[in-house]
């Protein structure tokens, strides 16, 4: 718990046998629930989860891989169903560093629904960002903020946020991207619904880890939510509607101990 919140990270994870409990001994104590999703893994990213023993830790598992942008969706529903009050969002890869969640906390304390982490913000550490890396996610950042007309600093590809339980209820969780783009397809749901957004400085961390984005597959992927979302902004008229179905319904995932 933090500030009287109840706080859970939602930790999607795919082929991360070597660095996902790492990543989980990594989050701070106040921390009340983690929700690791192993989306379809084919090393031993399940059994390294299962021989964890923090008390804090529920295990879900797809059986087939659907995407970043699915095992995420997977972890919020479950938060959603636990009504726990803040809900973060890092990666399994240990690349998202624990000790700058207090920073997304301590601003969605003060009443912002969605908050971003933004590397970009973090001078010392950005450099460690390989140049090609940098170079794209700025371009695609910049696309991004004049896509959905947002005027503040932005890393759009940074999937390090916190949701307020509230906010989380207004998306339409059915209706965004499952893979590769997801924090960029967050962001736009987050500003079609009319939330509070806001953006924090968070460390940029590089170790051994492998990329595995297929850039061939990833730019056309991130041009088409870019545009897709321009075209909504300009011409819809129904922006911002609650979805039931992403409250109520049947929640779509494997709970193993």
């Amino acid at each position: 718990m933090y500030r009287e919140h109840t706080v859970a990270v939602v930790m999607p994870v795919h082929n991360e046998e070597s660095h996902v409990e790492q990543a989980i001994r990594r989050l701070p104590s106040f921390v009340d629930l983690v929700i690791a999703v192993d989306d379809g893994s084919t090393d031993a990213t399940w059994r390294v989860l299962s021989e964890i023993t923090d008390a804090r830790l529920i295990r879900l598992r797809h059986e087939n891989n659907g995407g970043v942008g699915a095992a995420t969706k997977t972890g919020y529903r479950y938060c959603i169903e636990a009504e726990v009050d803040w809900i973060a969002v890092m990666d399994g890869d240990g690349q998202m560093d624990g000790r700058d969640l207090f920073i997304l906390l301590d601003r969605a304390s003060d009443g912002i629904a969605y908050v971003k982490g933004n590397r970009f913000l973090d001078t010392e550490s950005i450099s460690d960002m390989p140049l090609l890396r940098y170079i794209g996610n700025r371009f695609f950042s910049w696309l991004a903020r004049r896509a959905a007309a947002f005027n503040d600093p932005l890393d759009a590809h940074c999937g390090y946020t916190v949701i307020q339980h509230q906010a989380l209820n207004r998306l339409e969780l059915d209706e965004l991207y499952d893979r590769y783009g997801f924090p960029t397809e967050m962001f736009f749901a987050a500003r079609r619904g009319g939330l509070t957004i806001s953006s924090v400085p968070v460390r940029t961390v590089y170790a051994d880890e492998v990329s595995g984005i297929n850039p061939f597959t990833a730019v056309p992927a991130i041009f088409f939510l870019i545009a897709r979302n321009y075209l909504r902004r300009k011409f819809s008229t129904t922006l911002g509607t609650v979805c039931e179905a992403d409250r109520r319904g049947p929640i779509k995932y494997h709970l193993e101990a």
